[in-house]
């Protein structure tokens, strides 16, 4: 395959072209992601059989997504492509077909939905003080068990394993597993029964690895025992930046191409990406000062000379945060012209982000915000119902039609193994037959309950009372009102209006609010950072010895999601008389400008 290839720089041809199993450590904004897809149309290429499969595995369903959708845009053939998670892989690949060998599986299994192990975790939490809830049961799964998330307090450490273990037992009672049990079940399975790596081995061209720093060593773990398989015709691609590297404390590792290589059996050829297409070569220079793993980054991109703001504050109180935070704003949209979707407030904690984007919403009532507690529904790929939701509540629009194709088959083949449709329903069809539904009002809510009646009616089934399709219905709602009370509670505002529930699956607008976890992998003209404090950058659970690094590799991710402007704010005035809390120390000793609106304004 050669279209296309004129856009790739020597750096990315290199890769897309290295034979054997390949290790790319590429900066951010190198075209990480045009060289993944224009690797995996190339090997869709030279698929020569039904029986040969191109993998990719993406850390998110988002990641996925856009992998397959400038796959597809490419005019390639995605059939014997298979992308998503690796918690989709182990289920897809291992559990479903080879349930049957593992004790704890064999008589069968359903996956728990999010909203109910929530549920079911922070339950049981309650009961083992000084937890709290769910949000105080963080844990991986690991080659020989489940650990700890590394920030856990020692008090809570012997109460958390407690309750892990009720957790699972519980779940196990019900024959259900959640997304950790998968891929502590799908190791078992691959490690104790070898004809699944044979097969896998045999069937799999390549096995792509997208953002790999994020990956657990139980991960690496089951790929490697497909790649190494003596009869294994699969290669290995895997792409990532150790540098953002932030997921460290629930298990995530960067491995080099040498412990690569002792996973796999085979050399691991390691190329970089080194030049920038996204920022300007002030922001380069500024966020490579917090690099871990060294590397000559050069802006290469439209904005390379681009002379923006570059904004470190350590004057602003915390009590006039919100008023200097919507000054950015109007002054970026107004002065500068940078469009309020090309804008993103970042921090470190929900728990900061909540409160400020309520006061925001107030204090910038012409704006339009993405933010934490805006949405009526989080993303819960795990239910159905919510894959029926996306449907109902997107339009036939060109630019959606390809999307609404691949979720129509996702829905067709979870309807079809349930016996409620035929496999052989094409996507087409199903379409539209539900486009032809239509519902009258204006309340979300309403909206998807009619709109559900009515899709079981255009198919001819109604889900069994006792079956998985029902609870899952119901822990959908149940998930939805939960947050819908919550909104009105905390932010005093009703979102239980068909518009709000649409703009759900729409393409971004209005300026967006997001924990540095959230927005990696993202990019905006403008990117305001606050809440940039020891003890919150890095954790205050951090272990020790891993403090510095985490902090560096939180900074390099904020930094480098800019192109022209970076505002960076370590506000006073959190923490309290006794102990306040500073700037973090790995910002110390750089460059340090005060916040005022006229200082932004001669600048």
């Amino acid at each position: 395959m050669t279209s296309g290839l004129q856009d790739l720089n020597p750096e990315q041809r290199a890769a897309l072209e290295a034979d054997g199993d390949v290790l790319i450590i590429a900066c951010p904004g190198s075209g990480k992601t045009r060289t993944l897809t224009h690797k995996i149309a190339s090997e869709l290429s030279q698929v020569s059989s039904h029986r040969e499969f191109v993998v990719a595995l993406t850390y998110t369903h988002v990641a996925a997504e856009e992998i397959r959708d400038r796959i597809e845009a490419m005019g390639i053939d995605t059939t014997q492509l298979w992308v998503g998670t690796i918690h989709s892989f182990c289920l897809t690949w291992i559990l479903r077909p080879y349930s049957l060998y593992h004790e704890a599986l064999k008589d069968g299994f359903s996956v728990i939905d999010t909203f109910e192990s929530e549920e079911l975790l922070g339950e049981i939490a309650k009961r083992n003080p000084p937890l709290k809830g769910q949000f105080d049961c963080k844990y991986y799964a690991t080659e020989l068990g489940f650990s700890l998330d590394k920030s856990t307090p020692e008090e809570n450490i012997d109460p958390l394993r407690s309750t892990i273990a009720e957790y699972h037992e519980r779940l196990l009672e019900q024959k259900q597993i959640d997304f950790e049990m998968m891929l502590k079940f799908a190791h078992d399975l691959i490690t104790n029964h070898l004809p699944i790596a044979k097969r896998l081995g045999q069937l799999f061209r390549i096995v792509a690895i997208d953002e790999y720093q994020d990956t657990r060593d139980i991960q690496y773990s089951i790929v490697s025992k497909i790649i190494r398989e003596p009869s294994s015709k699969s290669r290995l691609f895997v792409v990532g930046d150790p540098n953002q590297a932030i997921f460290g404390s629930l298990g995530g590792v960067a491995k080099t191409a040498g412990e690569l290589a002792a996973l796999t059996g085979r050399p691991v050829n390691e190329l970089a990406l080194r030049s920038n297409y996204r920022s300007s070569q002030q922001i380069v220079e500024y966020f490579s000062n917090f690099a871990v793993a060294p590397m000559e980054i050069e802006a290469a991109g439209e904005w390379r000379d681009w002379s923006g703001h570059l904004v470190h504050d350590i004057s602003l109180d915390k009590t006039e945060l919100v008023q200097g935070v919507a000054e950015l704003i109007r002054h970026n949209v107004e002065v500068l012209g940078v469009p309020s979707e090309q804008i993103c407030i970042v921090a470190p904690w929900w728990l900061h982000l909540a409160s400020i984007t309520r006061s925001l919403v107030q204090a910038l009532p012409e704006y339009e915000f993405n933010g934490p507690g805006l949405s009526p529904f989080g993303q819960n790929l795990d239910n159905f119902w919510y894959k029926v939701a996306r449907i109902a509540l997107t339009h036939s629009a060109p630019d959606m039609f390809r999307r609404r194709i691949r979720w129509a088959r996702e829905v067709i083949e979870e309807l079809a193994t349930a016996g409620y449709v035929r496999d052989d329903l094409s996507a087409r069809d199903f379409l539209k037959a539900t486009n032809g539904i239509e519902v009258p009002g204006t309340s979300g809510t309403r909206f998807l309950t009619e709109y559900f009646d009515a899709f079981c009616a255009a198919f001819g089934f109604v889900p069994r009372v006792d079956s998985e399709l029902a609870f899952q219905r119901e822990s959908f709602f149940d998930r939805m009102q939960s947050r819908l009370a919550r909104i009105q509670k905390d932010e005093g505002v009703d979102v239980d209006d068909l518009e709000t529930f649409r703009k759900v699956f729409r393409p971004r607008n209005g300026i967006v609010v997001s924990t540095i976890h959230g927005i990696k992998g993202a990019e905006f003209d403008s990117v305001i950072a606050f809440g940039l404090l020891e003890g919150i950058v890095p954790h205050f659970g951090e272990p020790a010895y891993e403090k510095t690094d985490v902090a560096n590799k939180l900074m390099f991710v904020i930094g480098s999601r800019a192109r022209k402007h970076l505002y960076l704010i370590s506000e006073t005035g959190r923490g309290n008389q006794w102990y306040p809390k500073y700037q973090t120390s790995v910002l110390k000793g750089l460059a340090t400008y005060p916040y005022t609106s006229r200082l932004i304004t001669r600048l």
